[in-house]
């Protein structure tokens, strides 16, 4: 099993493997693959796109993807009207939106979320990085914690009355 840098054409090619991954673990309907696959491509064209594959052979067993985000785009709009002000000014400035990543169930234990993590993240120019996860997602949050994620937010949502979300950031590199 190997990790791969894909370009934004390599991973708009394989968006049908990725959206059937993520259809399966989020057992979404079609109409909400459809939906997931549209927000998707418009992350492909964001600024400083990157994304990574896990790959056993030419099998998608995962992957992970972020960019830089910023003012006007959703989750960056909605963050920012949850976080406090000083929040808003340690965490909000440059920053790098670790969107995405997910690992086939047959594929966990071995490591790949880890990596997938560790390559989306190296080298960034970024000085922060921020992501939402499911509050209840304890597997996730236990590779995030181990990776020096904080809980920034506890009780985030995306809609009134929605699921719980926390919000996490990491400091990428020392202030310059």
């Amino acid at each position: 099993m190997r990790i791969q840098k894909a370009s934004p054409d390599a991973f708009a090619r394989r968006l049908p493997e990725v959206i059937r991954l993520y259809t399966a673990e989020y057992r979404l309907s079609p109409a909400a693959a459809r939906e997931r696959e549209a927000i998707m491509r418009r992350h492909i064209g964001r600024r400083r796109f990157v994304a990574f594959l896990a790959l056993n052979g030419d099998d998608l067993l995962g992957f992970a993807y972020g960019y830089a985000g910023g003012p006007g785009e959703y989750w960056y709009d909605l963050v920012y009207e949850a976080m406090p002000p000083a929040m808003r000014e340690a965490w909000l400035g440059e920053h790098f939106e670790f969107v995405e990543l997910l690992v086939a169930p047959e594929a966990r234990g071995r490591g790949l979320g880890g990596r997938l993590h560790d390559s989306l993240l190296e080298g960034r120019p970024e000085p922060v990085a921020l992501l939402t996860v499911r509050a209840e997602n304890a597997l996730a949050l236990g590779l995030y914690r181990k990776r020096g994620w904080e809980v920034l937010l506890d009780d985030f949502r995306f809609s009134r009355g929605g699921e719980r979300f926390y919000v996490m950031g990491k400091r990428l590199m020392e202030a310059r």
